[in-house]
């Protein structure tokens, strides 16, 4: 018998080896330069502080922040996040230190704390590949990787060290694994599958919170409504297995507001668990809005845009045509399978739009879902399964993808906004405009390529729009990831300013963060920056410290309010010793008199 070439799809797609695929594509994607700058803040510096502070103390179940338990500092409590996240942080820490010698911390720490998150988001697309396989075939499950993986929400996202990879991994995990053990064969559902996807999305909600069970539940209800497909509920096992996932997730909240209430621990804030976690961070954000933006239904369609591009008109195609072309009385099994992740795409985006308080990257977690729908849509079409209709949709397709083209060439500020905290933060238009050039040259070139095949989009050679688009989004995420997340990256981190600080520091030279409170300061200094809240209490903590040097972290535009609480000397001795970040600088002021001999 001949053995297949390397290079045939028979090869590829045979046994282990598709499986062997999708694991390079997401280590290609999401490892390379994982550390190679510092934590963004203020979300990634602040969980990794919670964890450091998890580690020192020993105490792993009750977070805290900002308190050193060598110090008669009061102990205030981090209530907005559940643990998983601080865990994982934590362990690498446990295991290979995290305090440099100089007092600050290790060289490299970087790329162990993300190492957690990059491998979930691997573990993601291992999910897509292997649910979409199962009912679509290999070729779809392919592609749908490919299409998650290049998206650039996800591969930002994936080289973050925040809550939403985890959520967004394990429960599209436990969707997957509940899909192929429930709906696989109707006869003969498997439960050990079943009751392994019930403890994952327990373990999504250890992750981020009570989404991790708001967002599945809302899916299967509106999928039995549509369907009528009640009797898979004992099929699934659905209450066994909701007891499971509670068994998993429960614990740890119910010992934290035991101990909340027992203990009388609080937040910085004064807030109780109960109240902050359960109150405050989940139903005021959804009710009556806590930090972030607010919007419209539109909101998450323009982020969607940005962080799904070039995919993102073939998606919303791919989701009109699943509709139509779906009889709720014929269904097959593979059709039940493209009914229910549809109603996850459609369930999850009403579901973050009905949110009061919204971020870009809230609607991270139907994004596995468009993924299978486009990649099942694109397959059909190029096998000739699927028209892609009249001239005015391929036209329009492609004209959505030029149109964001040109966008994130004008402005690739989008890209970045798809997972940091403030949007209006100052963003480096200079020191961004070799990832804008290559952004507008790889998804440029890709539009008008892909403009110039559909012309011909009843020949074959519209069939090779696929192939394009799998070429220019992987091009692109590769720019994004490799260069353009690490070119932003210096200037959402302090950890090249504490390298500074504390390369130049003598014994016991402090530093401050004047009217700052970003996370980084507290991170990077391990606790021992001194927070100066107000302009008033500069000048105190100077004549404190005043017959030694003292160093400052200050925001740029208010360089000019420290400079007034200085005495004439102190300004005309102010040295700005960095410089390489567009939103701070580090100073120093020498000592006011000299030590006595």
């Amino acid at each position: 018998m001949k053995l297949p070439s390397q290079f045939s799809l028979e090869y590829l797609t045979t046994a282990w080896r598709p499986w062997a695929l999708v694991a390079l594509l997401g280590a290609v994607l999401f490892l390379p330069f994982l550390g190679s700058h510092g934590l963004w803040d203020p979300w990634e510096s602040h969980y990794a502080e919670v964890a450091r502070e998890m580690v020192v103390s020993g105490n792993w179940l009750e977070p805290t922040w900002e308190h050193s338990p060598d110090q008669s500092t009061e102990r205030k409590h981090f209530f907005s996040k559940p643990a998983l996240t601080l865990w994982m942080m934590a362990v690498p820490m446990k295991l290979f230190g995290v305090h440099a010698q100089d007092g600050g911390i290790v060289p490299g720490l970087e790329w162990l704390l993300r190492l957690p998150f990059a491998l979930m988001a691997m573990m993601g697309l291992l999910a897509v590949f292997g649910l979409a396989r199962r009912f679509f075939g290999v070729a779809v499950g392919l592609l749908a990787a490919v299409i998650l993986g290049t998206c650039a929400q996800y591969y930002l996202v994936a080289r973050q060290a925040m809550t939403d990879m985890p959520l967004v991994a394990l429960m599209t995990t436990g969707m997957s694994l509940l899909l192929i053990g429930g709906f696989d064969d109707q006869d003969r559902p498997r439960p050990a599958l079943l009751y392994a996807g019930y403890a994952l999305l327990g373990l999504s909600v250890l992750a981020k919170g009570l989404t991790g069970f708001f967002l599945p539940g809302l899916i299967f209800l509106v999928y039995f409504l549509v369907s009528g497909d009640w009797a898979r509920i004992r099929q699934m096992r659905v209450f066994r297995g909701g007891a499971v996932a509670l068994l998993v997730a429960a614990p740890w909240f119910v010992y934290l507001s035991i101990a909340s209430a027992v203990k009388g621990l609080v937040d910085d804030e004064g807030k109780t668990f109960f109240y902050r976690f359960f109150l405050h961070d989940h139903l005021y954000r959804l009710g009556q809005g806590v930090h972030g933006d607010r919007g419209s239904f539109a909101y998450f369609i323009k982020q969607l845009g940005f962080g799904t591009h070039p995919w993102f008109p073939f998606m919303i195609w791919a989701s009109i045509r699943s509709a139509q072309k779906l009889d709720r009385s014929q269904l097959d099994r593979s059709g039940r399978v493209e009914l229910f992740v549809l109603l996850w795409a459609l369930a999850g985006f009403a579901l973050y739009s009905l949110s009061v308080t919204k971020f870009h990257h809230y609607i991270l977690p139907i994004i596995p879902a468009l993924a299978i729908l486009a990649a099942l849509w694109l397959v059909r079409w190029t096998r000739g399964i699927e028209d892609p209709g009249r001239l005015l949709v391929p036209l329009g397709l492609v004209l959505v993808v030029v149109l964001i083209t040109r966008d994130i060439g004008l402005m690739p500020k989008n890209l970045v906004d798809l997972f940091v905290y403030k949007y209006s933060r100052v963003f480096p238009k200079d020191q961004a405009l070799v990832g804008q050039i290559g952004f507008a040259v790889i998804f440029g070139l890709a539009s008008l390529a892909l403009a110039g095949l559909l012309i011909f989009w009843r020949s074959w050679l519209a069939r090779w729009a696929p192939r394009l688009l799998v070429i220019s989004a992987l091009l692109g995420a590769l720019w994004g990831g490799w260069y353009f997340n690490n070119a932003m990256g210096s200037h959402w981190s302090q950890r090249h300013l504490f390298d500074t600080y504390f390369g130049l520091r003598k014994a016991e030279e402090p530093i401050a963060a004047f009217m700052m409170n970003w996370r980084g300061e507290t991170f990077y200094s391990r606790n021992t920056v001194s927070q100066l809240r107000t302009k008033t209490s500069l000048k105190p903590w100077l004549n404190r410290h005043q017959q030694k040097r003292r160093f400052v972290l200050v925001e740029q535009n208010r360089l000019g309010k420290l400079k007034t609480e200085l005495s004439a000397s102190q300004k005309r001795k102010l040295r700005i010793l960095d410089r390489s970040c567009n939103k701070f600088f580090l100073v120093s002021i020498p000592a006011d008199t000299l030590p006595k001999e």
